[in-house]
């Protein structure tokens, strides 16, 4: 399902009057935008399974119904995402940054890569802290003065472990922390590679000004157009259709016969 004309109107109409600033840290930006997510992946095929009139936003993935997420205003953590077979379950707060979000829901429309690097390793590269306790948990800490916190924790029996990841933002000084992502159960790999990704990237992301609800986040002037951060976003939309009409074409196209066995020929 393609992100319609009325939706594209309505994206441009919310952003053409704001003035673009780049905001950093990108964790302190505030929720930006929540369609950088879900317009991603109706350009890649998802449809909006809600009923008209819910105040919900649920969508579900193109094969065969395998993946939902749920955008839902009034729960805590109003973004939650799972597989049919609830196999793994990840949910955000709403003050989770909406590109922060797309690393990990990028990934539920793309293929692991060979490039993709252990995420501790990408945290370590970063200059996060990374210790290992004695009962087993994770834990990495970012340099940053309101730090990001991230814990992958064994949950259950010895022997039947799911792991638990846990992350957070964290205030300079007490407090109560920002926001949190809570990921259980057997995730793929790469999406929390794409997660990650996000998570310690330096570059900051773009806000109109003042549109941050965070007293740590640093605005500067972009340069850029509110034109050119709506070209940005329906070129990136415009990308994702593509790749999902090649997928859904090579799908289509019927499978090479395997080569038939060379007939044996008996002598006269």
């Amino acid at each position: 399902m393609a992100v319609s004309r009325a939706q594209r109107a309505s994206y441009a109409d919310d952003h053409r009057s704001k003035i673009p600033f780049h905001t950093s840290p990108r964790h302190l930006a505030g929720p930006g935008d929540p369609r950088h997510v879900t317009h991603a992946l109706l350009a890649a095929g998802w449809r909006i399974a809600s009923a008209p009139g819910d105040p919900r936003t649920v969508l579900t993935g193109p094969d065969h119904d395998r993946h939902q997420l749920v955008l839902d205003p009034f729960a805590g953590s109003c973004w939650r995402i799972q597989p049919a077979d609830w196999s793994w379950y990840a949910s955000f707060d709403r003050m989770v940054p909406a590109e922060i979000i797309a690393g990990f829901t990028d990934r539920l429309i793309d293929t692991p890569r060979q490039a993709d690097t252990d995420p501790w390793q990408l945290m370590e590269k970063a200059g996060w802290t990374v210790e290992q306790r004695p009962d087993g948990t994770r834990e990495a800490v970012s340099p940053d003065l309101h730090p990001l916190r991230a814990e992958l924790v064994p949950i259950g029996k010895a022997g039947l472990e799911q792991p638990a990841w846990h992350i957070e933002a964290q205030p300079q000084y007490g407090g109560a922390r920002l926001w949190h992502i809570w990921i259980s159960g057997a995730v793929p790999d790469h999406l929390i590679t794409g997660l990650v990704e996000q998570l310690v990237s330096t570059a900051p992301v773009v806000r109109g000004m003042h549109d941050t609800e965070s007293h740590g986040a640093r605005q500067e002037p972009s340069g850029l157009s509110p034109e050119q951060v709506l070209e940005a976003h329906f070129a990136r939309l415009e990308a994702l259709t593509r790749a999902e009409r090649r997928t859904r074409l090579a799908a289509s196209l019927p499978r090479p016969l395997p080569n038939a066995a060379p007939r044996s020929v008996s002598p006269r």
